[in-house]
């Protein structure tokens, strides 16, 4: 079922014009309470209205917390909550307390907060937990109280987005609209592009680079391609993981029939698992990828999820080289890619539609996106005289991708062209998943997955590294996967793909 348009009902109208200051509003080039405020009570139940809390308008004020993901909180977290708090208390009678979690802590605390029923009301988190936390019951279904509470990013974020994180047709979960597709670049050192005259255009495959590989560790004396124990990964972003949470299961995102893949076996992954091990062999890879848990600074080429302006505003500034780049796929949206970055309402909170509000305004108001974004006005940044964003400095701690939209921020001084168009654009023609709305229901095999995941993941570093044979290993993995319970989950993750398709 589709989410319904209410825009131009007269209740929605109200909302529009008393809590938003600009959804159109400008973007940013940018990667990353008060003592007394005290967290929603853990008493109450799921919202299933979609009245709109008239709190505000009364003149109450209701405390609303608000757990995250940084660099821990910030030094000057006070003074910037008491702005925020008068901006949002004037705007939809809220009064905010956050919680910025380290992300060494992360899981060890988010796990925490969640089975514990610690009290909150938002939280972040991604498509790694989405699920398990929706089926132990951790958040509110809210499907009924979008359109009435969140106008602003109901009219910026296109539908197929809240597509991504429907479960069952219900959604837990609101999306931070930013890079909510994937879409993979080939990464070059300018440098060499230019010294051996590539056409980096024709470079797209794997098999279609290694004379160029051979020829760099040659003359370089380096490893062309260095990379980390997760290794070439991104060969499986054409595959749908379907909820499964594994590289080895999953539907080709185009694949209209819809067929439940080991995705090891296909003939596009093999042929690719063959080249990486071949280069391995060759010293094109560093030999020590498989045990490597970080990667380096300087590499010849590589592969990043991204849009092309990055080469500019990151890529090319964290390598400390000029860089050009190649699109090597099509953009995808899938459940996966928009599962990245999500903020969900607990089950317990008293105020779910307050807290809709509050993400609604912080997506869609510039100038609370830009506090939320950039930290504190006078502190860690100022406006220009032309309405732009200057950093007075990089100590803030939250982590913008988390947040909400990157639409809607200023621009920085230092911008010379606006990256976040390119992002937006690539977003609007993204190609959608087959599987896009589809959650593979695990709990019957749910021990024969988890069992399976381990196996894959005591060979995964040596297969994607290229360390061992594809052709050998492939064989001996999936004979302990089927002695595992392997073929059950095909069998189930099929029959239940199949009756999403209508089959």
């Amino acid at each position: 079922m589709k989410l319904k348009r209410l825009l131009a009902t007269g209740l929605v109208a109200v909302m529009v014009s008393g809590i938003l200051t600009g959804c159109g509003g400008g973007t940013a080039d940018n990667a990353n309470t008060g003592g007394d405020n005290s967290a929603a009570s853990t008493s109450g139940s799921q919202g299933g209205s979609a009245n709109v809390d008239s709190s505000a308008n009364s003149g109450e004020i209701v405390n609303l917390k608000w757990i995250t993901i940084g660099n821990g909180m910030p030094t000057n977290y006070d003074s910037w909550i008491s702005s925020v708090n008068a901006y949002i208390g004037e705007k939809i009678g809220v009064n905010l307390e956050m919680e910025v979690i380290p992300w060494g802590d992360w899981d060890n605390r988010r796990n925490i907060v969640v089975s514990t029923n610690e009290p909150y009301d938002i939280i972040f988190g991604n498509g790694n937990n989405y699920i398990a936390d929706i089926n132990l019951g951790a958040y509110a279904d809210i499907t009924d109280l979008l359109d009435a509470n969140m106008p602003g990013l109901m009219e910026l974020m296109p539908e197929k987005y809240w597509d991504g994180v429907r479960v069952k047709d219900r959604i837990y979960g609101v999306p931070t609209y930013k890079d909510s597709s994937i879409t993979n670049y080939a990464i070059w050192d300018k440098e060499l592009v230019d010294e051996y005259n590539l056409d980096i255009s024709s470079l797209i495959t794997l098999d279609s680079m290694t004379e160029t590989f051979e020829t760099l560790k040659a003359d370089k004396n380096d490893y062309p391609v260095y990379v980390k124990n997760d290794g070439l990964y991104y060969i499986f972003d054409v595959y749908d993981q379907i909820g499964g949470g594994t590289q080895i299961l999953g539907v080709r995102y185009d694949d209209k029939d819809a067929k439940v893949c080991f995705t090891l076996e296909e003939p596009e992954i093999m042929e690719q698992l063959k080249v990486i091990h071949d280069w391995y062999q060759k010293g094109i890879i560093n030999p020590d990828a498989a045990t490597l848990t970080e990667g380096r600074v300087y590499n010849m080429w590589r592969v990043a999820q991204g849009w092309e302006s990055a080469g500019v505003t990151s890529w090319g500034p964290q390598m400390g080289k000029d860089v050009v780049v190649q699109q090597i796929e099509k953009t995808i949206l899938s459940n996966e890619t928009v599962r990245g970055s999500l903020n969900m309402v607990s089950i317990n909170t008293k105020y779910p539609e307050k807290c809709l509000q509050l993400l609604d305004l912080v997506n869609c108001d510039t100038k609370l996106r830009d506090l939320f974004y950039y930290g504190e006005e006078g502190v860690n940044f100022e406006y220009t005289a032309d309405g732009k964003v200057h950093k007075i400095n990089n100590d803030w701690a939250l982590a913008g991708y988390t947040q909400g939209s990157f639409f809607t921020v200023t621009t920085l001084d230092t911008d010379e062209f606006n990256q976040w168009d390119e992002v937006k654009a690539l977003n609007e023609a993204a190609e959608s998943s087959v599987m896009l709305g589809f959650t593979f229901d695990t709990n019957s095999v749910s021990d024969q997955l988890a069992n399976c995941r381990e196996i894959w993941l005591r060979y995964r570093s040596e297969v994607m590294t290229g360390v061992q044979d594809p052709e050998v290993v492939v064989p001996k993995i999936k004979e302990e996967l089927m002695k595992a319970g392997w073929q059950n989950v095909l069998d189930e993750a099929q029959r239940q793909v199949d009756a999403f398709m209508g089959k």
